[in-house]
């Protein structure tokens, strides 16, 4: 059995993520109180989190506001990792609750993979 680093970041995860590829809008302070705004593509998304491509790096921590347009949805996420990516970075994001979206007017919890399926 492997452990530690021999393990893939994907088979450590709690939940599995679904391929996406919606655009992503992003929102965040700098720690001297600048907003900054980008716009990137999701590469993956789940209930706990997603994984964006983008033109610059977020620093680690950071919390952000996000919005994918195709999707209908909003969050907050925390930054848990950037990986330079070529001229792109790849970054992991954390929804500090599950996700929740808008069905029929209504806010409810739903299975994210019918949804997306």
């Amino acid at each position: 059995m492997a452990h530690g680093r021999n393990i893939l970041k994907s088979d450590r995860r709690k939940r599995s993520r679904n391929a996406c590829t919606s655009s992503i809008l992003l929102c965040w302070s700098d720690d001297r109180g600048r907003e900054h705004y980008g716009r990137g593509r999701c590469l993956d998304l789940s209930e706990h989190g997603c994984a964006a491509e983008l033109m610059e790096p977020i620093p680690l921590r950071t919390n952000i506001s996000i919005r994918l347009p195709e999707l209908d949805i909003s969050s907050f996420a925390s930054v848990r990792h950037v990986t330079h990516k070529g001229s792109k970075f790849h970054v992991g994001l954390e929804f500090p609750p599950p996700l929740r979206f808008p069905v029929n007017d209504d806010i409810h919890d739903v299975d994210l993979v019918q949804v997306l399926c």
